[in-house]
């Protein structure tokens, strides 16, 4: 006997039409490849122009293709990019805003780097922004068997801002400076001749391989900062100790085990935090050098090892304190809070007038402006 399967068909639609129950079937994400390949061109060119970036971006084929790298099929290392930018961004930052340039060259040492400070190239390039060492030594980085400053995360970024500063003066292109950045200045200039322009986007087939790829690699790692989120990727956040932190410069010198041992740190934490001092020695230093700790132990770590000079305090003033951020410099901050760049630097037992970000400072405020 047959089972009169048409009627029952027929009984479920009507319960369903009657009672408002549907199925529901889950939508695709744009995490999915299914859905990524549905994306518009046109969603993607609005997406492009809307990241401000300071060359003219293109929606090609392959940036598409390396944006899907970074949404299906390299998601779990994009979570951990993701994570690692709320610790390198603020310094990128900083270093842009001093030296006037555009705030999205900090999506570079993504795709440099993957934002890993003591990550090191087959050719010998090393840190977030890939310097090799006779580069580094031009733009001032130490680079010695005991310390390199191309793993620093401030002396390098500094280094490296200087550099695209530069390049920019050269070519006055931002898309050729990331390609000069890429390949050097000499091998830009020869593939502009032989184009016979000035505009990226002419001058790309006539670069190495592996340049007419780095422009686009940035495109693509631009767009994952900014819609990572649409495409269901969150941030796989780092260690608190990693990400909650605070800057000092000390002239003196330091072994980064007794520090451990002094502020109850793990070690692993201190040299992740300074991967620059190769053999865990912070050598005396005239110029200073920056120690990174975790803000929980800040404190601890200025009260022992911040040489601040006796000075008088003003009268009606008041002792408080100032963590630096992205772009400050002191000259702005002496305004800010009513005293002399020299009284900053003496309240710090600072070695000059540069400052860095997340740098703790003592200030003395007038009683009018000081903190309750």
């Amino acid at each position: 006997m047959k089972f009169p399967w048409t009627i029952l068909v027929t009984a479920l639609l009507f319960a369903a039409v009657v009672t408002g129950n549907t199925t529901s079937y889950p939508k695709a994400t744009e995490k999915s490849p299914y859905a990524f390949t549905r994306l518009s061109d046109e969603l993607m060119n609005e997406r492009i122009d809307q990241m401000d970036l300071p060359f003219a971006a293109q929606n090609t084929p392959q940036i598409k293709s390396v944006i899907r790298r970074f949404t299906v099929e390299g998601q779990r290392d994009s979570e951990y990019i993701l994570g690692r930018a709320k610790i390198y961004f603020p310094i990128f930052e900083h270093y842009l805003r001093l030296y006037k340039l555009p705030e999205t060259l900090k999506y570079l040492p993504i795709i440099e780097s993957s934002l890993r400070p003591s990550v090191t190239s087959p050719v010998g390039a090393a840190g977030l922004w890939q310097f090799v060492a006779s580069t580094g030594r031009i733009y001032g980085l130490t680079v010695n068997g005991q310390v390199d400053e191309r793993l620093d995360p401030h002396k390098a970024t500094e280094a490296a801002v200087r550099m695209l500063a530069t390049l920019y003066e050269q070519f006055e292109d931002w898309g050729l400076v990331l390609a000069a950045y890429n390949c050097g200045p000499g091998r830009v200039r020869k593939a502009m001749r032989a184009a016979n322009s000035s505009d990226y986007w002419v001058v790309r087939p006539y670069l190495p391989s592996e340049s007419q790829h780095y422009v686009p690699r940035f495109i693509a790692a631009a767009y994952l900062m900014n819609y990572h989120a649409a495409h269901g990727i969150t941030p796989r956040m780092p260690d608190y100790d990693m990400l909650d932190t605070r800057t000092f410069k000390v002239t003196r010198a330091l072994h980064l085990g007794t520090l451990a041992r002094q502020l109850e740190l793990s070690y692993r934490t201190l040299t992740s935090l300074n991967p620059s001092y190769l053999q865990g020695l912070v050598a005396a230093s005239a110029k200073g050098q920056y120690i990174t700790v975790p803000t929980r132990v800040a404190a601890s770590f200025k009260e022992r090892y911040i040489d601040t000079n006796a000075v008088a305090i003003p009268a009606n003033h008041q002792k408080s304190e100032y963590t630096t951020v992205s772009g400050d410099k002191l000259e702005t901050l002496a305004i800010l809070f009513q005293c002399t760049p020299q009284e900053l630097i003496n309240w710090n037992g600072l070695i000059n007038n540069k400052i860095t970000v997340n740098q703790p400072l003592t200030v003395y405020l007038p009683r009018r402006v000081a903190k309750p």
